[in-house]
């Protein structure tokens, strides 16, 4: 096991953002907010919905592991860090980032679940026009509640590194 931590995703009640489940480390190396537009894809703690006589998990949150086969090669996307484990070499770090997140009812029907991605915190832009707003992925904040307020402050963009073996 490399590290344990928390199960996130986007809010349940919401269109847009990450359609992925991630597992964030309990200790997270969270940086502080960056400026710009208020538009954002949201990161929440998951719990576990086990209605119909399972209930010693019911409304509980959801743990997490990050585990490594030494046989295989591997890449691994680690969000809410910014540092590899030990004997892992660091690809690039950056910011997680997703489609918008947007609370259902106006303009719900505009967003939709998009994979969380890494991307590098000095990216490239490709050759093209400018501003067609076909196609777009935002910075991914946090939201804390499910996931501890104290490790998670409510708000910041998340940060994550590439890392490989």
């Amino acid at each position: 096991m490399l590290f344990s931590g928390y199960t996130a995703s986007s809010h349940h009640k919401r269109v847009g953002g990450g359609s992925n489940h991630l597992c964030l480390p309990e200790e997270p190396q969270l940086q502080a907010r960056t400026g710009g537009s208020v538009h954002a894809g949201w990161l929440y703690g998951i719990t576990y919905r086990t209605s119909g006589g399972t209930t010693a998990y019911h409304a509980k949150p959801a743990p997490c592991a990050v585990c490594y086969v030494p046989q295989r090669s591997a890449q691994l996307m680690i969000p809410a860090s910014n540092s590899c484990s030990v004997g892992w070499t660091r690809e690039y770090n950056g910011y997680l980032m997703s489609q918008y997140s947007w609370g259902v009812g106006t303009h719900s029907d505009y967003y939709h679940a998009t994979t969380y991605i890494c991307v590098d915190a000095s990216p490239e832009i490709a050759v093209g026009p400018s501003d067609q707003n076909q196609g777009n992925i935002y910075f991914v904040r946090v939201g804390c509640g499910n996931l501890p307020c104290s490790k998670f402050t409510h708000g910041m963009n998340v940060p994550c590194v590439i890392c490989t073996k």
